[in-house]
């Protein structure tokens, strides 16, 4: 970087403004750590016997060492029955020197409940209190001890894997049969069963053979000769019409990825990380029986293949590309630039996901913790105001390694300046209609303490298909939790959507209308004169006159008096209108989307996005051209700084219908100051900067280290003037934290603004309508409008040449937010209980 005169030192606010979001600085802005999982040595069900004894209840808490555990993850201890209508007293948890204990009161069949105090993670014991005896039948793989939804799902199929080939055969059950006291078990026999699903039963073995095409409701029922030595028992379950079990990472291959048309999943097992699957020593080391790795639980397979000796995964041959939905007209420009230019290389269209599902999914509260193919492989340590910190950052083999491009500014295989970004690679891809995914509990990774370590680690579950539902399952742990985009009669029902890097769940449309850069267009000028044009002409480098570009060279650097400010605006406008013809899409809906009885807790942004794509003159045209033109005067390391600035890459987006409903509720309050933008840019401005620092002479221009304290907030002050409007409407809750004043805000909705808006949101039969704001609007324009050119410092015009910069690349219109009003009433400190969950139950339709 040679050249040091002032057209470089006028290229800074342009560079860190386009695109609208940039950050110089890494962000740790940590979050409430919460345990992973709860273990503990209880079986799928377990026999107390009626008595004076008290049992002592234990499990463990685990969680990941290098993240300490925040307040409210101490474990505690519940009782009820099994029955909710049965208002018998049959067991009680009391405490005593902070230990549990179960008391028994009468004989009856219970549920033991652990969670942590938050009670967002729970396991669930089904207990039996007897007096002489009990039977107890179960899955000789235990159960996942954490289902919502209390139906035992079975395929009706295995897979059977014979000389290289899969065959779907008739599923066989295996149970496991134990009495308490052992003494007993000679005396159990079976009293009946569903003979029109179960072809035959082996008591011996316990297992159950189903019969081929059968599907429904089944029982099978055991007892003794008399109820005085044991209650009968009545093992009950459905099995799933084309249902396939799932136990092996084989299996939930074939029934996925390697499926063309899909299988209907029933998850037997959880899938998950490594360190989560095996037993380890002190050391790091898996433990063996001599030849296999020990695991953890007998319910739990690793996400992926391993090799031990390798120390490797083999995840590129199993994943799922498909080539992205949403826009790439940015990355079919820059293909074609590559090809032409033997100095670049081409970028890809394609996006990967772990799991391809096409038919519904039956999860049985099971776990899919993708870890090890989502989560980056290394990691650096940063100094952080003192302390050193492992920040995770991609391998060369890491697969997921954030989202597409919609555009970049620069080389984005070399130094991009910034990129905007399109679609992410997902955890979980539904591509087919009418699909139900019921009680799962799907990950992305296990991610730590700070959202920022989720940039790279994709959308959770990401909906391609009309009339998709997701029931009865929780969500979590990715730079975006859900996406449903160009989706119809989609229906989120009772589930819990936690720990995004951005949106907790983004609505929007893959389609859009492409700006006809020929129509001829009415547009007024500064002094009020209509101007018929078309949009490209008027927005073109003028040879002689004034125009479009001209108008937009002025608004980037001049300030206005309050009179002109309104005919400038009024100009500005007539480019939006012209860009942003809302007639063209107003009530078209592409999307509709119902949620029902949800949970949404921690998201680094809002709750719930409203996207619409960027529209503003620059994306079309390269207007104002006084961008580009002080972008083509600058190298990199002896290579353009920007080798392509593509036009024509943005549209007009399709509104989205949404209606929410139930008794959803947000738990999503965060500290003003750590609302984090960073996430949904990435830059390298920072380089360039630290650049032109050291060998451009700027510490001495500026005074010291100016340019390094540029952050967000200078360059797109969104969250500034949110909070400011947020104050004056009611919509901050002041509260102490660990002895500190904080502002805490709680964003159920963002509308994206730039491009047209014209989303539809009901809650017209939503409990705490009540207690939501009114569309808080940020209008950008009028804001940069206002400001006025300042000779107190270099710095201060520069700034505010970068906020108006930012108005020309996303568009004119405003953004809007729905937040939680400070009636001093609604969840602050609040987390979502699990539990809660289990009396929304949603049915899955047969």
């Amino acid at each position: 970087m040679k050249k040091k005169n002032l057209l470089i030192l006028l290229l800074i606010p342009f560079l860190v403004a386009l695109l609208s979001i940039a950050t110089i600085n890494l962000t740790f802005n940590l979050i409430d750590n919460d345990i992973l999982y709860i273990s503990w040595d209880y079986g799928s069900i377990e026999g107390f016997k009626l008595g004076d004894q008290l049992y002592k209840l234990e499990a463990v808490g685990v969680s990941d060492s290098k993240y300490p555990v925040s307040d409210g993850n101490q474990l505690i201890w519940s009782v009820e029955n099994k029955d909710s209508n049965d208002e018998t007293v049959y067991a009680e948890v009391v405490e005593i020197n902070g230990e549990f204990y179960l008391k028994t009161l009468a004989c009856g069949d219970i549920l033991i409940t652990c969670s942590n105090k938050k009670k967002n993670i729970i396991r669930t014991l089904d207990a039996v209190v007897y007096e002489n005896g009990a039977i107890l039948v179960s899955s000789k793989i235990d159960s996942s001890q954490n289902n919502i939804d209390p139906t035992i799902y079975y395929g009706a199929y295995d897979f059977e894997y014979l000389d290289g080939k899969v065959k779907k055969v008739p599923s066989v059950i295996e149970l496991n049969i134990r009495t308490v006291p052992d003494s007993i078990s000679s005396l159990v026999d079976v009293k009946g069963y569903s003979e029109d699903i179960i072809e035959e039963f082996d008591l011996e073995s316990g297992t159950i053979k189903i019969k081929e095409g059968s599907y429904g409701d089944a029982y099978i029922t055991f007892g003794c000769v008399s109820d005085e030595i044991a209650k009968d028992f009545k093992y009950e379950f459905e099995v799933v019409k084309d249902g396939v079990n799932v136990y092996t990472y084989d299996d939930l291959l074939n029934c996925t990825n390697f499926s063309s048309e899909g299988e209907v999943v029933v998850l037997r097992k959880s899938f998950e990380s490594l360190q989560n699957t095996y037993q380890f020593d002190f050391k790091g080391n898996v433990l063996t029986d001599g030849t296999n790795p020990l695991y953890k639980r007998n319910n739990v397979e690793l996400f992926g293949h391993y090799s031990f000796s390798k120390e490797e995964f083999y995840f590129e041959s199993e994943v799922y590309s498909f080539e992205t939905t949403y826009n790439q007209e940015y990355i079919s420009q820059w293909n074609n630039f590559a090809s032409q230019n033997k100095n670049y290389s081409s970028i890809t269209n394609r996006v990967l996901a772990a799991l391809r599902v096409q038919k519904d999914f039956y999860g049985n509260g099971y776990t899919i913790n993708m870890h090890n193919l989502t989560f980056p492989y290394e990691t650096v340590s940063v100094d952080n105001n003192g302390t050193i910190v492992e920040v995770p950052i991609l391998g060369v083999d890491n697969l997921f390694r954030g989202p597409l491009p919609f555009y970049t500014l620069g080389d984005p295989n070399g130094m991009p300046l910034v990129s905007a970004f399109g679609q992410d690679n997902v955890g979980i891809y539904i591509d087919a209609d009418n699909v139900t995914l019921n009680d799962v509990n799907v990950k992305n990774c296990d991610f730590g303490n700070t959202l920022s370590n989720l940039d790279t680690v994709g959308t959770v579950v990401d909906v391609n298909g009309d009339n998709v539902s997701i029931i009865n399952s929780r969500l979590s742990n990715g730079k975006n939790i859900l996406r449903v985009f160009s989706c119809a009669n989609f229906t989120l029902g009772n589930t819990l959507l936690s720990n995004s890097r951005n949106f907790l769940m983004q609505i929007g449309t893959n389609e859009y209308i492409k700006i006809d850069k020929d129509a001829l267009k009415t547009f007024i000028d500064i002094n009020g004169n209509e101007v018929s044009s078309s949009i490209i002409k008027y927005l073109s480098k003028p040879t002689s006159g004034d125009n479009g570009d001209t108008l937009l060279n002025n608004f980037l650097s001049s300030s206005y008096d309050a009179e002109t400010q309104k005919k400038v605006k009024k100009a500005l406008l007539s480019i939006q209108e012209a860009l942003n013809d809302a007639s063209l899409v107003e009530g078209v809906y592409k999307t509709s989307v119902v949620i029902d009885d949800c949970m949404f807790y921690q998201s680094g942004i809002s709750s719930i996005s409203l996207d619409t794509m960027f529209n503003g003159p620059f994306l079309l045209s390269g207007s104002p051209s006084l961008i580009t033109d002080l972008f083509s005067q600058m190298n990199f390391e002896s290579a353009p700084l920007v080798p392509l600035a593509p036009v024509e890459v943005s549209g007009l987006s399709y509104p989205v219908d949404v209606n929410i409903t139930g008794s959803t509720k947000f738990y999503d309050y965060k500290d003003v100051t750590k609302i984090d933008l960073t996430g949904l840019i990435s830059e390298n401005i920072s380089t360039i900067a630290n650049s032109l620092i050291e060998e451009g002479g700027l510490e001495s221009i500026l005074g010291g280290n100016q340019i390094r304290k540029i952050t967000i907030d200078d360059i797109f002050p969104l969250k500034s003037i949110l909070i400011n409007m947020a104050g004056k409407n009611s919509c901050l809750y002041s509260t102490q934290k660990n002895e500190e004043n904080i502002n805490a805000i709680n964003i159920p909705l963002a509308y994206y603004g730039g491009g047209t808006n014209l989303s539809s949101v009901k809650i017209d039969t939503l409990e705490m309508k009540a207690d939501l704001s009114d569309k808080l609007e940020i209008d950008l324009l009028n804001q940069y409008l206002s400001l006025q050119s300042s000779s107190d410092s270099l710095m201060a015009m520069m700034k505010t040449l970068m906020q108006k910069t930012v108005t020309t690349v996303i568009g004119f219109e405003p953004f809007n937010f729905v937040c939680v009003k400070n009636s001093g009433k609604y969840l602050y400190g609040q987390t979502p209980n699990v539990n809660e969950m289990k009396k929304n139950l949603k049915e899955v339709s047969k």
